[in-house]
């Protein structure tokens, strides 16, 4: 359990050094993308127990500059926990988050968030459409870098689309996954399926119209459904008042107690919605103070 994904992420890039198809290794969790591996091959020269402290150094360093004085509301929260204990990459993905946001950047971010397509399944398509209107630099960015790394995976394995398809196939997890397929999935089966797919579209169709990163991010979290709990931790970026953060916190140790009684992490998808009251509040404010400032 501990570091169990950053050992995968390892033994992923080793193989791709030595010839070998990831996808085939016995027992080896590997559903990412290929060119989602080339960013550990750097770490290949060192030996696991090093990579396990200098990945978690890096993570570290990661969140305290991305939050900053906020990292010390959050620290025990679950989704930054398991973040540390798995040795995944969602703090470092948090980081890209605030790059799209508001970086000259914006299209490389993007490039590199997609080689984890279930983060941004709805932002992804948002952000091209945005920039389309405002700021195509950033589409040609995005093409070039995720082109690059494509074509190199495609040089690397010809094959591994087919292999990589295969292997997500096997992992389909939407009745435990952190999202409204997960919340929803004590229903009957086909109203289950049913009324997860509505809740979906109707949210995509209104996230979609706010025209707001914020709610956009979000909602694309709470309808994917192969969303673990500790991709939540994104959520983070959106969130200002220390009260708020706190909630997170106790809130997703809630969660992931109902999620261990019940063998699934749907009750974390509340996460989601507290960011959203949370959204909603900042909003709120920010209307009262530009009202109070015009008078």
């Amino acid at each position: 359990m501990l570091f169990k994904d950053i050992d995968i992420f390892w033994y992923a890039a080793q193989a791709i050094l030595l010839g070998r198809d990831p996808y085939s290794i016995p027992n080896l969790e590997v559903f990412y993308p290929l060119p989602f591996y080339f960013l550990f091959i750097p770490l290949v020269a060192l030996p696991l127990p090093v990579v396990h402290v200098v990945w978690t150094a890096l993570q570290a360093v990661i969140l305290v500059a991305i939050l900053r004085r906020r990292a010390v509301f959050v620290a025990l929260s679950m989704p930054v926990l398991l973040t540390f204990i798995l040795g995944q990459v969602d703090i470092a993905m948090a980081a890209l988050f605030v790059l799209l946001r508001s970086s000259a950047a914006a299209g490389i971010a993007l490039a590199f968030l997609a080689l984890k397509p279930q983060l941004v399944l709805l932002l992804a398509p948002w952000m091209v459409w945005q920039w389309w209107q405002h700021d195509r630099r950033q589409i040609v960015l995005f093409a070039l870098v995720l082109g690059v790394l494509v074509a190199g995976a495609f040089i690397v394995q010809p094959d591994w689309l087919a292999h990589f398809f295969a292997r997500s196939g096997a992992r389909t997890r939407a009745g435990i996954s952190s999202s409204v397929w997960g919340l929803l999935s004590f229903l009957p089966t086909p109203i289950w399926l049913v009324s997860a797919a509505v809740v979906s579209i109707g949210l995509v169709i209104w996230a979609w119209r706010t025209n707001r990163f914020d709610w956009v991010a979000s909602v694309g979290l709470f309808i994917s459904p192969f969303i673990f709990s500790y991709n939540l931790l994104l959520l983070l970026t959106f969130v200002r008042k220390p009260a708020f953060l706190i909630g997170f916190t106790v809130l997703s140790w809630i969660t992931f107690g109902i999620g261990a009684l019940v063998l699934g992490d749907g009750a974390s998808a509340l996460l989601v919605v507290l960011v959203w009251a949370t959204l909603a509040w900042q909003e709120r404010e920010r209307s009262i103070s530009s009202r109070g400032a015009r008078r």
